[in-house]
């Protein structure tokens, strides 16, 4: 029971110990207490600053070796007091703890090396509390070589991975050479570790995610860059088709793998490849069965085609949103849909559609150049005709979808619409309003009330206020066009009156206006005159 009251004291003092320790006390301090043994060595690595590099991953105490340069937060508390202390493993791989001694940890792993102290400093303090954690991790310098501005050594930390190299060198290197086509090998890049050369290929680690393909690096390694200088072509029905660097050994799978496999309308019976015997003879190898032919053997500058299928329908997507009851994506065979199955598929207008405004949108239609457009824009302003400057305003009140109505009359009559791959049914919600715009005394929106007079909504606004005109007119939100205001004006869903303002004129502003218009018209007649008199 004594034994245990010690222990949960001493598990206590850790405790008081550890708050006081932040504040900079340290309670009961053994004689020659040191608080760090090791100088904080930092590096200076100028860009290569290794705060900004985050771990990918927690560390695993079982898999991550010690070695020099590494920082450990120790805390123990026994009998004489408690010792908060920050270890630094030295260059030769153990780590001092004062009134304990000398500890070994070089290559032993987290786990393993936190259990040799705590064993060594039971062994000295039977009842002590020792608490320990990785509190940085280490620096150390590799060799780079090969094709790069500047070989030789750069400061990494054990969780860097090759790849890593590529933005601290590589992407250097191109952004500063001032030859255009340089290519570094991705696929081929060696790393030398213990004498033992490891082929390192970062195109497959980043398609399937094998570390193995783009290791961690330790120290003493070197890294060897390399240009691409054989390479081999794939296209047709390949999702990423291109040239790819060539890989001694691979086969036509490795090929398939690396450019994102087949499409869907891909024909694997239909393969072809173009191969040079020599400099100037060729052949022509027909592939019948892509299963059988897979681990053919690929050599550098071949030319691998993929057939498309003749009679393949694609299925593709149209996107529906706004007021349907489903939004979404929805699937189709192109040529076999229509707008109606479309909104029929999604479930229907939900209670608030406004089915008098449906736009079917589609970018790549949306882009198609408009050829008088484009020819009037390239007609100076001043030389535009009264006709060209019309056709303008007209585009640029043309609603930039593929189709779209504008009553509900016109709606029953594109619902038979076929739709097309990529369209975009957009079903805007009901706003049932009209808007006051201008020189009335409460701007804003109204509730459309069908069969109202404009005099009524201007009412209803609290009337014209006394700075407005009488230039007036009614915007229709249907077509965006301009009206004027009858008698008999037709007020519908969502349309603008807009009532303008009177110019701001004082007299004294006026008076100088045509003072000013004045002087300039005698200068000229004076400058006129002087020159018939020349």
């Amino acid at each position: 029971m004594a034994k245990k009251s010690s222990y949960l004291f001493f598990i206590l003092l850790w405790f008081i110990g550890s708050s006081f320790g932040q504040l900079g006390i340290n309670i009961a301090e053994p004689e020659n207490f040191i608080p760090e043994y090791y100088p904080n060595s930092s590096i200076n690595m100028g860009k290569y600053d290794l705060n900004t590099i985050i771990l990918e991953e927690a560390i695993n105490p079982d898999e991550y070796i010690v070695g020099p340069g590494d920082k450990f937060s120790f805390n123990m508390v026994s009998s004489d007091g408690t010792l908060n202390l920050n270890l630094v493993v030295s260059p030769l791989g153990d780590v001092l703890i004062p009134v304990v001694g000398i500890i070994t940890v070089d290559k032993l792993t987290l786990s393993e090396a936190f259990s040799e102290i705590r064993k060594t400093c039971l062994s000295r303090y039977n009842n002590a509390f020792v608490f320990i954690t990785l509190s940085d991790i280490r620096q150390f310098k590799v060799m780079v070589k090969g094709m790069v501005d500047k070989p030789g050594f750069i400061i990494v930390n054990p969780f860097m991975r090759v790849s890593e190299i590529i933005d601290l060198v590589i992407k250097e290197d191109m952004m500063k050479t001032e030859v255009i086509n340089i290519s570094h090998s991705l696929r081929n890049i060696k790393l030398i570790r213990n004498d033992i050369i490891i082929r390192v290929d970062l195109v497959k680690f980043n398609i399937n995610g094998n570390k193995e393909l783009n290791p961690r690096l330790q120290s003493d390694d070197v890294i060897c860059f390399d240009l691409v200088d054989r390479k081999i072509g794939i296209y047709g029905g390949i999702k990423k088709p291109g040239k790819f660097e060539f890989v001694e050994g691979e086969v036509l799978a490795d090929i398939i793998d690396i450019s994102g496999g087949f499409t869907d309308n891909a024909d694997s019976s239909k393969i072809e490849i173009t191969r040079f015997i020599n400099d100037t003879e060729k052949e022509y190898i027909q592939l019948d069965d892509y299963n059988s032919s897979r681990h053919m053997a690929i050599k550098p500058e071949d030319h691998i085609i993929i057939r498309l299928k003749h009679d393949y329908k694609r299925q593709e997507l149209v996107k529906v949103s706004g007021e349907v009851k489903y939004p979404g994506q929805y699937s189709i065979v192109a040529g076999e849909a229509t707008i109606e199955s479309i909104i029929r598929k999604a479930g229907g207008f939900a209670d608030r559609a406004d089915e008098t405004k449906i736009v079917v949108n589609n970018i790549q239609i949306s882009q198609l150049s408009d050829i008088e457009y484009k020819r009037i824009l390239q007609v100076p302003f001043e030389d535009r005709s009264d006709t060209e400057k019309s056709y303008l305003k007209a585009r640029s009140r043309t609603s930039k979808g593929r189709i779209s109505s504008s009553s509900t009359e016109y709606t029953s009559r594109i619902m038979g619409y076929p739709v097309q791959i990529s369209d975009h049914i957009i079903i805007p919600q009901l706003h049932e309003y009209v808007e006051l715009l201008g020189a009335v005394k409460f701007p804003g929106r109204y509730p459309l009330v069908r069969g109202i007079t404009v005099d009524k909504y201007i009412s209803d606004a609290g009337g014209l206020t006394l700075k407005a005109s009488k230039e007036m007119y009614i915007v229709k939100s249907s077509t965006g066009q301009r009206l004027t205001i009858e008698e008999n004006s037709i007020i519908e869903n969502g349309d603008v009156i807009f009532i303008a303002e009177k110019l701001d004129y004082n007299r004294w502003t006026r008076f100088r206006e045509i003072m000013t218009v004045g002087g300039q018209m005698a200068a000229i007649i004076i400058v006129i005159q002087n020159a018939i008199v020349n």
